[in-house]
């Protein structure tokens, strides 16, 4: 039987999972964004952006750049990060072990 899916796009049971994918592909999406502008402001600094083969690597790395940094801002933009850090930071509420009933014995 499947999971339970609601409109945020948590399954039921498996929150934490979800939240942990959440902020692993934030921080992937943030990073490759990132080295996709760095690949970019190299080319301008060192001047390479003037030949043919800069400007296809300029264009290729700002398209790439530009999907990731989209969904790093659609995350920010729609909350989705800010629930999964609020779950990331939240205390589980099965930490302590469970109690054993005052019947049985202990092994």
């Amino acid at each position: 039987m499947p999971d339970f899916q609601d409109p945020q796009g948590i399954t039921r049971g498996k929150e934490q999972t979800s939240m942990l994918e959440t902020l692993i592909l934030f921080g992937f999406c943030l990073l490759a964004g990132l080295i996709s502008l760095g690949v970019f402001a190299y080319l301008v600094m060192t001047g390479q952006i003037l030949t043919l083969d800069g400007i296809a690597l300029t264009i290729i790395s700002l398209t790439i750049g530009g999907v990731f940094m989209l969904n790093v801002v659609w995350s920010v933009f729609t909350g989705e990060l800010k629930r999964a850090m609020e779950h990331a930071k939240k205390k589980p509420d099965s930490a302590e072990p469970p109690s054993v009933p005052s019947g049985q014995a202990s092994s």
